[in-house]
């Protein structure tokens, strides 16, 4: 794992710290690596969706033909 500062305003700070206050997550930290995680998976959705698949299709893919396969075929999904 890899250490990173990032600077937030005091909104965004009270944010995090009322999920960690809800209990929804441990720390600041874990609420901003959820965070990311979901960009992540809207980013990899919209290019699914670009290419006309949807997440069960490409897990369909996965499991039938392999990750190389799909790689090979879809390149700019797995980069």
């Amino acid at each position: 794992m890899m250490n990173i500062s990032v600077e937030v305003t005091g909104e965004i700070l009270d944010y995090l710290e009322s999920k960690v206050d809800q209990g929804m997550f441990k720390s600041r930290s874990e609420v901003v690596r959820a965070a990311i995680r979901e960009m992540i998976r809207k980013d990899l959705q919209n290019k699914l969706k670009e290419k006309g698949l949807t997440p069960e299709e490409m897990k369909r893919l996965r499991e039938e033909e392999g990750g190389e396969l799909i790689e090979e075929k879809y390149p700019e999904l797995t980069s």
